[in-house]
């Protein structure tokens, strides 16, 4: 187990379960034929290092999450999306605060237009999935639209982000 501390976030994490879990799932997981499902999958490997190195240091796939998300894009090129992971270990700090009503607690930035979250109930975990676990959430607020075809989450109008 090793512990980690983003922002008011203080993980314990046993990263050599975490990725042999993720090993040995079928990569690379894309479960939906959405538009934003397909560009998620192809643009999650364009990530900036900083999301890279801290998938990395909890054991995670970052192209293999249990769900995405997408929500709007501000222009034609990006979209606003979020993704979440479970990870083996537990969450000692940092989470929702009980009776708050919130899902996670507050989002760290990893950089810019990149934060994550986390939250101690996990959601489509597998059956096979060890415990204790936790979730991560990484919201992607300008994930690149790498498909050649329009991106339907852009209205056409510019939305502040």
């Amino acid at each position: 187990m090793k512990d980690f501390i983003f922002g008011s976030y203080k993980m314990r994490v046993d990263v050599a379960r975490t990725r042999r879990h993720y090993s040995g799932r079928p990569a690379p997981w894309i479960g939906c034929d959405c538009a934003g499902c397909r560009n998620f999958a192809r643009a999650v490997g364009t990530l900036p290092q900083a999301v890279a190195d801290f998938f990395r240091a909890l054991g995670v796939d970052p192209r293999q999450p249990a769900e995405t998300c997408h929500y709007y894009a501000a222009d034609a090129d990006s979209v606003f999306s979020s993704a979440w992971y479970h990870v083996c270990g537990e969450l000692l700090a940092g989470g929702p605060a009980p009776g708050s009503g919130m899902r996670y607690g507050a989002e760290f930035g990893l950089c810019d237009g990149v934060s994550v979250s986390a939250a101690t109930e996990c959601d489509l975990l597998p059956d096979d999935f060890p415990r204790p676990c936790f979730q991560i959430e990484i919201w992607l607020y300008r994930l690149p639209w790498l498909l050649d075809e329009p991106n339907p989450y852009f209205s056409g109008q510019e939305k502040r982000v």
